[in-house]
């Protein structure tokens, strides 16, 4: 039992083993217990922090997507998705704007000063609610500068294309259909793919597609075929998510990368994994739009982990410094800079 506890607390779904074995298996479901009053707390903040922003941020385009969306309507059981934030994306030529009505609300700024004056410019900032509740605030969905570049996802598009979903006693705007599911695969692939917790988001988010001719034009459009393909095939292989049987051709994926990825998934199934290393991982991180490539950085990751190991790990960072109303412009300063350059305007 402690095993089977502890595989379904590194796959994140702990409050589902709880529920599937609290009629049949009372040791069981006792041990997942305090998991699923985690989940189940979590979710009802998440749901009043979101309620906050919808208040706030009225006049503004947003959207929430992931965590507490994930929970309510693309989860086996609503409420009970493991998630520890609220993220919600915003204009990056809002952001401004948003900053100061949540500060203006008490909420704070959680990052530290290193954090808000990379030069990078990171694609989300975080802030706590003051109920406590850890919100990250995005203008990109895709946090690194370096990740930014591999792909082409428009807030813009995702914010013109945005619809309504009722999120506990609110209603909240959220991501298309469409665009949910090749963002559940961008992010899963980018996190590594080797956790149940993504392919049930997946399988889920996947029950919902009308078109699938849409979810190539997406995937395409975001330059996250490999992604998509990964991460769908995986859902397929271990839950059954309704996938075409052609839909690697339709991606536009070559036999070998087609054949690295069904190689990985037989020698690395998820299902089995224990730890957050392995080759499943590796690969899901390292996916590029063709075979070399990927085994290129699959290799290269490699050995940046070993010479990570071998020097004993990143020295731990001290004496960092909380960010204060200067950090904070500067970082706004520079978010509304790399938004123009992205999107041409500059």
């Amino acid at each position: 039992m402690p095993e089977l506890v502890d595989a379904a607390r590194f796959h994140r779904i702990a409050p589902l083993v709880h529920v599937a074995y609290r009629d049949s298996a009372g040791a069981l479901a006792e041990a997942s217990r305090a998991d699923r009053v985690r989940a189940i707390t979590m979710h009802v903040s998440a749901c009043d922090a979101l309620g906050e922003v919808s208040t706030l941020l009225a006049d503004l385009d947003w959207v929430t997507f992931k965590g507490p969306v994930y929970s309510e309507r693309a989860h086996p059981v609503p409420g009970l998705r493991s998630y520890n934030d609220v993220d919600v994306l915003l204009d990056p030529f809002q952001l401004r704007d948003a900053a100061h009505m949540l500060l203006g609300a008490g909420w704070r700024v959680a990052d530290y000063q290193d954090m808000l004056r990379n030069e990078a410019v990171p694609g989300e900032m975080h802030w706590v609610t003051p109920a406590g509740v850890l919100v990250d605030l995005h203008w990109s969905m895709v946090n690194m500068a370096s990740r930014r570049r591999l792909f082409a996802i428009h807030t813009a598009e995702l914010l013109q294309r945005r619809v309504r979903v009722e999120l506990g006693s609110d209603v909240v705007w959220t991501l298309d259909p469409v665009d949910a599911l090749v963002h559940a695969c961008v992010h899963a692939s980018l996190a590594g793919a080797n956790r149940l917790i993504y392919l049930i988001d997946v399988e889920r988010l996947s029950l919902d597609v009308v078109d699938w001719n849409e979810v190539v034009s997406r995937a395409v459009a975001w330059r996250a075929q490999s992604q998509v393909a990964l991460v769908l095939g995986r859902s397929h292989r271990v839950l059954g998510a309704p996938v075409p049987r052609d839909l690697d051709h339709r991606l536009g994926l070559s036999r070998m990368l087609q054949s690295l990825m069904a190689v990985t998934d037989r020698v690395a199934p998820v299902e089995t994994s224990r730890r957050n290393v392995g080759l499943n991982k590796f690969v899901a991180r390292a996916v590029r739009p063709s075979g070399p490539a990927t085994a290129a950085t699959v290799a290269l990751n490699a050995s940046r982990l070993l010479r990570q190991v071998t020097a004993g790990g990143s020295e731990p960072k001290t004496g960092r410094v909380r960010a204060d109303r200067a950090c904070l412009d500067a970082y706004l300063a520079a978010v509304e800079s790399a938004a123009r350059v992205e999107s041409g305007l500059s």
